[in-house]
C-alpha cells in the first residue's frame, strides 16, 4: 500500500508536483500539434454532449463541420426538461431549421462509408430524410478513402473554427444517457421507441486555437474524401459561442492533438496516440486509470504488465464493458481481450491491478453499463481522451483523433485532472468525487479507495471477465479481427498466392462471372425465344423444389454434399441446386451447412491418410498449398475460400493432412464462404423470379447483379499482389527482409502452438 502522505485532501498526489515539470507531449513524437485553448470542458455522457452541441450550434454563423463514424438524423438532441419549442429536437430537422434561419451558415457532414456488416444497425440514407436532400447549403458526403477492412473512426465537430468537440461519442442512436444511468430511464430510447442499455462515454469541448487546428484536420479529411477544399471561416470570440450555463473546467492552457492514420495511397503511417499511451504509462508513478470499450492492444498490455511487475510501480485500474455486442464480437474481441488481461494478471505480482465493469441496479439485480469511453489518466498529470480504443485497430489501422492535457506541474491543472478521474470513479460507484478523493487520501492508493467504496447499488464489479486458458485458446489470429496496420492483408495475399497462380485465379474469377452472365442470357432466351418450347426448365425447377419440400429433403442435400465432395463436383453447382430446392431464405444456411459438412468430412479423411499419401494422390502442386495452410492457419483457409486458388475438395483434403487445427479450418471456411453463398443465393433467387414472371425490371436486376460481380472481379484482379512477397521463400525466390521477418513471426507462432 502506498503512503498516505502522497495525497492531499483532494486526492492529488503531492509528490508529483515537483517531479513532472518537463512536458510529456512532444509534437512529431506523440502528438500532431500543441495548441492553446481559451476554455475547455469535459462532457461526461451523452446528455451533456448533445446539449452542449445544440447550444453552440444555435450560435453558429459560418460553418458546422461534423466528421464521424456514424450519424443518425432522427436522434433527439435534448429530451425531457431540456426540450425547446423554437427549434426541433431531432438532429436532421434541427440542422435544417438552423440553415433556414441563418442565411450564411453552411453545414458539412462527413460520415464513414461503412462496411455492409453494419448496414442493419445504421441509418441507410440520411440524405433521404426530410430537408436533407434538397438544401443547397448542407453537404453530406461519405468517406471511403481507407485501407480494405479499416474504418474512419474519428468523432470531431467544429463550429466556426471557434469551438470543437472530440471524444468517443457520435451524433447517432443509442448514445444518449445521463450520468445516473438509471436502468429504467424512459428517455433512453431510439427514434423508433426501442430502449437500450445504460451507456457511458466522455467528450471534450475546446475553444480557441485548438478548435481552429481541429478545423484544419476536418477540412483535410474532407479534401481527401471529396477532392474539394472547404473555406476556412474567420474565428470568432469564444464568449459568443460558449454556453452561459456550461462552466469551463480549465482555461488558458495548451492541449495536444494526436492522431492515428494508416499508411494508404501515399499517406504516411501515424501512431501518435499509441506513443502517447506508451509515454504516459512509462511516466506513471502512482496510478494509471483507463476506460475503454475494447482492450486488445498487445503493445499497451505489455507496457502495463511491465509496470505491474515493478515492486514500486503504479496502480492500474481498467474500467471496461462486461462483454461486446453480439456473438461474433464476443467470440473475437472479448477473447482477444482475455489474452491481454491474462498476461497482465500474470505480471501483477504485487496486487496493484483492478479490472472492473460498472453496474447499476435493475429490476432483476445488477445491470451492466455499456462502457464506450476511451480515456487514459496518469497520476494527476496527464489525461488523454478521444475516439481511440485500447485496441490494435485504433493504434494503427483506423483513423482516430484524441486530445490530451498535461499539468507540467501546474497545481490548478493537476486539480482538474484529479477531479475528472475522481468524478468518473464516483459516477461508477454512486458517490461524489469528493468522497473518492477523501478515500484516496485515507488509504493512500487508488485501488484501495475503489476496494473500499464499491459494493453499493452502483458498483465496479471485478472477476466478471473470462481470462482463462480456455478462452485464450479459442482466440483467432489478431491479423483477422484486430489488425495493427493495413499491410497485413496485402502481405497475407502475397504469402498465399504463388506468382504463377495469379493469372489462374484471375481467369477462374472472370470465367465464373461469365458463367453467371451466360445463365442470365439463357434465361432470357428461354423465355423470349422458341427455345422455351423445346426445353422445359420450369419442370426441372419444380422437380428440384419438390425434393426440398420432402420430409427428408435436408438430409438428402447433406448427403449430396458429402458425395459431391468425394466426387469433386464443383461446390458452386451444389449451392445452386440447394438454393433452387429450398429458396434463398433457407437455401443459403442449408448450403453453408452442407459445405461445412463436406469440408469437415474430407478434412477428417486427409488427417487419416496423412500428408505423404495426400500429396501422392493429389500431385506436386499441393505441396505449396500444404505449406501455406500450415504456416498461415486461419488466414490461409479464409483466403482459399475467397479466392479460387484450388478446387474445394482438394483444399479440404490437403488441409486435413496439415497440422491446421479443426477450429481454424471451420471458422475460416465459414467466414470465407458465407459472402459467396449469399451472393449466389441472391442471384439464383432473382433468376428464378425472372424465369417464372419475366419482366424488363426482373432482368434489369439480374443485370445489376452481374455487373456488380464483374466490377468485383476487376477490383479483385487489381488487388492481387504483383510482387513476390513471401511466396518467394516457398519457391526458392528471394524475399524482402520485412516479409521474411513477418514469416519468421508466423513460424514462431506456429511452432509455439505445435503446428510446425
Amino acid at each position: 500500500m502506498k503512503k498516505k502522505e502522497f495525497y492531499d485532501h483532494t486526492g492529488v498526489g503531492l509528490a508529483q508536483a515537483v517531479i513532472n515539470l518537463s512536458p510529456l507531449l512532444v509534437p512529431g513524437r506523440n502528438c500532431w500539434r500543441r495548441e492553446q485553448i481559451e476554455k475547455a470542458a469535459f462532457l461526461i455522457d451523452g446528455q451533456a454532449y448533445f446539449q452542449a452541441f445544440r447550444d453552440v450550434a444555435l450560435q453558429a454563423k459560418h460553418s458546422i463541420i461534423i466528421v464521424g463514424w456514424d450519424l443518425d438524423t432522427k436522434i433527439d438532441l435534448v429530451r425531457g426538461d431540456g426540450e425547446s419549442s423554437e427549434f426541433p429536437t431531432k438532429l436532421g430537422e434541427f440542422l435544417t431549421a438552423l440553415l433556414r434561419r441563418k442565411r450564411k451558415l453552411r453545414v458539412y457532414v462527413l460520415n464513414w462509408d461503412f462496411a455492409m456488416i453494419y448496414a442493419l444497425e445504421r441509418e441507410w440514407m440520411p440524405t433521404a430524410e426530410r430537408g436533407w436532400s434538397g438544401h443547397r447549403r448542407l453537404s453530406y458526403q461519405v468517406d471511403g478513402q481507407h485501407p480494405m477492412g479499416a474504418s474512419h473512426h474519428q468523432k470531431v465537430v467544429v463550429i466556426d473554427d471557434t469551438i470543437a468537440f472530440v471524444g468517443g461519442l457520435d451524433l447517432t442512436k443509442s448514445r444518449w444517457d445521463t450520468r445516473a444511468h438509471s436502468f429504467q430511464d424512459p428517455r433512453r430510447v431510439d427514434a423508433d421507441g426501442t430502449p437500450y442499455a445504460p451507456f457511458h462515454d466522455v467528450q471534450m469541448m475546446v475553444s480557441g486555437e485548438a478548435a481552429g487546428a481541429l478545423g484544419d484536420l476536418a477540412r483535410t479529411r474532407w479534401l481527401n474524401a471529396t477532392g474539394r477544399r472547404l473555406p476556412q471561416p474567420g474565428r470568432r470570440p469564444v464568449q459568443e459561442l460558449w454556453p452561459a450555463s456550461l462552466p469551463q473546467d480549465v482555461e488558458q492552457c495548451s492541449v495536444g492533438i494526436m492522431r492515428t492514420q494508416p499508411a494508404y495511397e501515399g499517406h504516411v503511417e501515424i501512431r501518435e496516440i499509441q506513443q502517447a499511451y506508451l509515454d504516459g504509462i512509462k511516466s506513471a508513478r502512482e496510478s494509471i486509470y483507463i476506460e475503454s470499450q475494447y482492450f486488445t492492444a498487445h503493445v499497451i498490455g505489455r507496457a502495463l504488465a511491465a509496470r505491474l511487475s515493478e515492486p514500486e510501480g503504479p496502480d492500474v485500474v481498467l474500467v471496461l464493458r462486461h462483454n461486446c455486442d453480439g456473438w461474433l464480437e464476443c467470440q473475437t474481441m472479448d477473447t482477444l481481450r482475455a489474452r491481454v488481461l491474462s498476461d497482465m494478471e500474470l505480471a501483477d505480482h504485487y496486487g496493484r491491478l483492478r479490472v472492473c465493469a460498472p453496474t447499476v441496479p435493475g429490476t432483476g439485480g445488477a445491470e451492466k453499463v455499456d462502457v464506450h469511453s476511451k480515456v487514459l489518466i496518469v497520476d494527476d498529470d496527464f489525461v488523454c481522451l478521444g475516439s481511440a480504443n485500447v485496441s490494435n485497430r485504433s493504434m494503427g489501422f483506423d483513423t482516430e483523433c484524441n486530445l490530451a492535457l498535461e499539468s507540467c506541474g501546474q497545481p490548478h491543472i493537476r486539480t482538474v485532472i484529479a477531479a475528472l478521474r475522481n468524478g468518473l470513479i464516483g459516477e461508477h460507484l454512486g458517490v461524489k468525487a469528493d468522497v473518492v478523493a477523501e478515500q484516496i487520501c485515507c488509504v493512500g492508493s487508488l485501488t484501495g479507495a475503489i476496494d473500499a467504496l464499491r459494493g453499493g447499488d452502483r458498483s465496479l464489479e471485478d472477476g466478471c471477465f473470462d481470462n482463462s486458458e480456455t478462452a485464450a485458446a479459442l482466440i483467432p489470429e489478431n491479423l483477422l479481427v484486430d489488425p495493427e496496420r493495413p499491410m497485413v492483408a496485402q502481405e497475407i495475399l502475397g504469402t498465399m498466392i504463388h506468382r504463377k497462380e495469379r493469372e489462374y485465379i484471375r481467369r477462374r474469377v472472370f470465367i465464373a462471372v461469365s458463367v453467371l452472365a451466360a445463365i442470365g442470357a439463357l434465361a432470357a432466351a428461354w423465355r423470349w425465344t422458341p427455345m422455351g418450347e423445346r426445353i422445359h426448365v420450369e419442370s426441372l425447377v419444380d422437380a428440384v423444389q419438390a425434393m426440398g419440400r420432402g420430409p427428408v429433403g435436408f438430409l438428402t442435400v447433406l448427403c449430396g454434399y458429402i458425395v459431391g465432395g468425394f466426387l469433386a463436383i464443383p461446390i458452386t453447382l451444389l449451392i445452386v441446386v440447394t438454393v433452387i430446392a429450398f429458396g434463398a431464405l433457407l437455401g443459403a444456411p442449408f448450403a453453408l451447412a452442407g459445405s461445412l459438412l463436406s469440408a469437415v468430412t474430407l478434412f477428417a479423411l486427409g488427417r487419416r491418410l496423412g500428408r505423404y499419401r495426400v500429396q501422392r494422390f493429389a500431385g506436386r502442386r499441393v505441396a505449396h498449398l500444404s505449406r501455406r495452410l500450415a504456416e498461415r492457419g486461419l488466414w490461409a483457409i479464409l483466403m482459399v475460400r475467397i479466392l479460387p486458388i484450388a478446387p474445394f475438395s482438394m483444399v479440404n483434403l490437403v488441409a486435413g493432412a496439415t497440422p491446421l487445427s479443426l477450429r481454424d479450418f471451420i471458422l475460416g471456411t465459414t467466414l470465407g464462404m458465407t459472402p459467396g453463398i449469399v451472393v449466389t443465393s441472391a442471384f439464383i433467387d432473382r433468376l428464378e423470379e425472372a424465369v417464372r414472371e419475366p419482366s424488363p425490371l426482373a432482368f434489369a436486376v439480374l443485370g445489376v447483379l452481374i455487373t456488380g460481380a464483374w466490377v468485383g472481379a476487376w477490383y479483385l484482379s487489381r488487388r492481387l499482389p504483383a510482387r513476390r512477397h513471401i511466396a518467394g521463400s516457398v519457391t526458392g525466390e528471394q524475399s524482402t527482409p520485412s516479409c521474411n521477418a513477418h514469416r519468421e513471426g508466423a513460424d514462431r507462432d506456429a511452432h509455439t502452438s505445435g503446428l510446425l
